[in-house]
Order: structure tokens, then sequence, then C-alpha cells
């Protein structure tokens, strides 16, 4: 796979197409006059000039209509009424999210192009992929955590488990007699599969891993029973869930979603500490004025306070988290040295 063809960048004197209502650019002075928000955020020698004078990108590196992409246009949304600009949500899909994260790592770092990164795209890929042209941490710099998206453990609404200790105890059978429970996952290397490797070691059991090409053929078959358990994210899952085609077991995050909340942690099923899962954040290029970032973190973080927003990422099987930016670098380097052991205990590896 060559990374190198992103696609040419969008450069701040190019006219840009997208989501989102333009405005005309603003002086300075109105723009500040009428956002006292951004002048209290560079009080003091932290300056970011006349920024923003212009339409803001988001680079979301799925197709369109996901729930990563209805995240980027509601959170930009508000975030473009804060800042009186216009905010321009632009999907950018391939390679597992690696197109779109070059196409941002090669952009003017100047605040105007931001990517919605995930889990995968900035600390699965960089292990699981042989030739990724951009590193996490000295080719991003971390913006804001905007919500966390845990996996859950699912069977057939006909399933006899009714727990993660039931499927344990299935599991360990099974083993003994040199068989194994087929698990279902989005495919190899996704976060779902890791985080069911991560499981198996703490429970110490061996499951037979059927890795889909996406997840709803994985949904599909194990809601059809052709597959004994799925690792799935709760947006994925989260509808056939309430619909009672399949019956959530236990959640990998550290505590209970808000989504979910009758459903119990893995933690709680006898395994604490256990915590894994995706995330979902806001990066923008390296060297991106420090000002620029805090702004822009000042502004999501506004964002993620609104009913409308709070209920959009909720609906979908997210959970709101928010925080700075030296928060979120803290879980990526945590989570960097989480998922590398996982890809390389897996064994999955893509050239």
């Amino acid at each position: 796979m060559n990374t190198t063809k992103a696609g040419k960048r969008f450069g701040r004197g190019q006219p840009r197409t997208g989501w989102g209502v333009r405005r005309a650019r603003r002086a300075p002075a109105v723009l500040f006059a009428v956002l006292p928000l951004a002048a209290a955020a560079f009080s003091g020698d932290a300056r970011a000039g006349d920024y923003p004078n212009a339409p803001i990108t988001v680079i979301v590196p799925t197709s369109a209509g996901g729930g990563m992409d209805l995240m980027a246009r509601v959170v930009s949304m508000k975030m473009g009424q804060l800042l009186k600009t216009s905010f321009v949500v632009e999907n950018v899909p391939g390679a597992n999210g690696i197109i779109g994260a070059v196409r941002v790592a090669n952009a003017a770092p100047d605040g105007y192009t931001i990517l919605l990164g995930q889990t995968s795209q900035m600390v699965i890929n960089p292990y699981l992929y042989s030739n990724v042209s951009y590193d996490t941490f000295k080719s991003f710099a971390p913006v804001v955590r905007l919500s966390n998206a845990p996996n859950v453990v699912v069977v057939p609404r006909q399933s006899p488990f009714q727990s993660l200790a039931d499927i344990v105890a299935a599991a360990r059978k099974a083993n003994a007699q040199g068989k194994s429970l087929n698990l279902a996952t989005p495919g190899s290397g996704t976060v779902s599969h890791l985080t069911s490797v991560l499981f198996q070691q703490a429970a110490h059991i061996q499951l037979s891993h059927i890795p889909y090409k996406g997840a709803n053929s994985a949904i599909t078959d194990t809601i059809a029973g052709r597959d004994d358990l799925m690792m799935s994210s709760i947006p994925t899952s989260f509808g056939q869930i309430k619909a009672g085609q399949l019956r959530a077991v236990a959640v990998s995050a550290d505590k209970r979603s808000t989504s979910l909340p009758e459903v119990p942690t893995i933690a709680e099923a006898g395994y604490p500490g256990f915590n894994a899962g995706t995330w979902y954040g806001f990066f923008v290029p390296a060297k991106t004025p420090q000002a620029v970032v805090d702004l822009l973190n000042k502004v999501a973080n506004e964002a993620l306070q609104s009913p409308d927003v709070v209920k959009t990422i909720q609906s979908d099987g997210g959970d709101v988290i928010g925080g700075s930016s030296k928060d979120f670098l803290a879980v990526l380097t945590e989570d960097a040295a989480k998922w590398s052991k996982a890809v390389k205990e897996s064994g999955a590896k893509v050239d």
C-alpha cells in the first residue's frame, strides 16, 4: 500500500467544498469584539494572531454517514458557532483511516486542518501496518479526546450464556476437550480483535477468532448463531442490542457505559483493571502553535457540554469525555504501549 498518494492538500488560498455554512472573513477587531472567549484564551504572551479567519476543515478518515462522521459534524458545528467561523467536514476514507491521517499530517500547521482520529488510526495502525508514513507522537499534536466507545461482548439472544462467567466456563470446558468457542470480530487487527486478545489473556482461555471484513457481516452471523459470541464496539451493535437481537454481556471500559448502564464491565465480572476500547479525538499537525491548540481545546470542551452534542454522542453508544490536551497525550502514551503489545502478541500484521 502506498500511503504517499493521499490526495492534494487544500491550501488556505484554495477553495474548499463540503458541509457547513461559509461566512465572510472577519477583521480581527470584529472577531475578538464578538468573541471574548477567544480573546481571554490568548492573554499574556500567547497569541494566535487573527485565528481563525478562514473556514476550518475537519478530516474524517471514514465514509460519510457513520457514527464517526456524525460526531465530527455535530461537534464542529457547535465549535463553528462559538468561533464565529465555518467548519467543513470532509470524508477521506481508505486504508483503515491511514489516508485521512496522512492528509492531516502533511497539512500546514496553522489550525485550519483537523483530524478526527480514533484508537485504530493513532495507536494501532503504526504497529499493525508495515508501512505507515506518520508517527502519532511526531506528526500530530493532540487537541482533545471527545468521547469513548467501549467494546461490548455480545451473544445471540438464543444463547445459553447469560454472563461473562458463563462464557469463560464454557470456553475452559471446550479448551479442555481440545475445542473452542467461535469469536466474531470486524477483522484482524481491529480494536475489537485486540480487545479480545487482552481478555483471553486475562481469563486464561482460548477462543477461535473468526475475523470478518467489517462489522455488519459479523453481527449478522452472530445474530444467526453461527458464532458463539462477538466483540464489538458499542456504537456498532447498539441498535441490535436495543432491538433484542443481541444480548450484551460485558463492556470493556473501566466503568459502565452511559448507553448500557445495566451491563457490567469486564473488571466487575472478575478481571480488575481491565480497560480497553475505542476513543475519538481531534488532532492537528505537529508544530501547530500552542495558542491555537489551546483555543481549539477550549472551544471543543464547551461544545461537548451542549445538550444536543451530548445526546447525539450518547444515542450512538458513546460517552462524552473532554479534558485537556495533556490529558489526551497521557492516554495516547498509555494506549500506544498497550496496543503495540497486543498487536505483537496477536500476530496480526498488514503489509
